[in-house]
């Protein structure tokens, strides 16, 4: 039986601290090393339907691609795409098959949660660009921007269900979708944060790392450097999206 494949993209946020004394190669060609290994696991270990990503993995990948790279702090973050037939109110599910990130109820819903979107157009606002995002109590909502503020058009657009990583839009009407990486687009792209860092690839799901769409980042080490001041004012990455 031959089973059409669903994909669920990983994009990655990437910070890498590494050794200046060690290597001779500018920082621009630390990233671009860094970029090739991660392809490489992409290539090697996911893009099956028995690819999962490990996380611990991937960040032996990182270290490993290059000598002087002391450390890095890795963000994941999972997006799907949902195909819209304009001009009708339809309900679409997408199915993460993962847990997602809400460890209270209400987790971060002032900032948006832990869903967004690519742009879109709604029944009944045709100038305003909308965006999804979530309460973190398990309903997703829909807003457009004014200055940096968000301003609800619809409060109860869809649930979000954290436990399976299920999240439906309800009865969307979109009238128009906006351009995806600066191209124009039939699809909008649906982002989330998973629980784990480990995502596993259920059914006929399988798993891609979106490396266009990933950012990778490099600064020396201030540890390692062997000055009075060293780690007085060194900083860290976040390990959370």
């Amino acid at each position: 039986m031959i089973i059409d494949p669903e994909t669920t993209y990983i994009t990655l946020v990437i910070n890498f601290k590494y050794d200046s004394g060690k290597t001779t190669k500018d920082v621009t060609t630390l990233q671009t090393n860094v970029l090739t290994k991660v392809a490489s696991y992409n290539n090697d270990t996911l893009e099956d339907f028995a690819g999962m990503f490990r996380y611990s993995k991937l960040i032996e990948a990182v270290n490993d691609a290059d000598t002087s790279i002391l450390s890095n702090i890795t963000t994941v973050k999972m997006y799907k795409y949902f195909t819209p037939t304009l001009d009708s109110a339809l309900k679409y599910t997408l199915s993460f098959n993962n847990a997602l990130y809400n460890p209270h109820s209400g987790h971060n819903s002032t900032a948006g949660g832990i869903i967004s979107s690519t742009g879109f157009k709604i029944d009944g606002d045709t100038t305003n660009e909308h965006f999804l995002d979530d309460d973190g109590a398990g309903v997703l909502r829909v807003y457009y921007l004014s200055g940096t503020t968000r301003v609800y058009t619809d409060s109860t657009y869809g649930t979000v269900n954290y436990a399976t990583g299920e999240v439906i839009l309800t009865s969307a009407k979109l009238t128009s979708i906006s351009n995806v990486d600066g191209a124009t687009s039939t699809q909008v792209r649906v982002f989330a944060t998973p629980s784990s860092n480990d995502v596993v690839p259920v059914r006929n799901q399988v798993l891609s790392i979106d490396t266009t769409n990933s950012s990778i980042t490099g600064e020396v080490d201030g540890i390692v450097s062997g000055s009075s001041q060293a780690g007085t004012s060194y900083t860290t990455s976040s390990s959370y999206s």
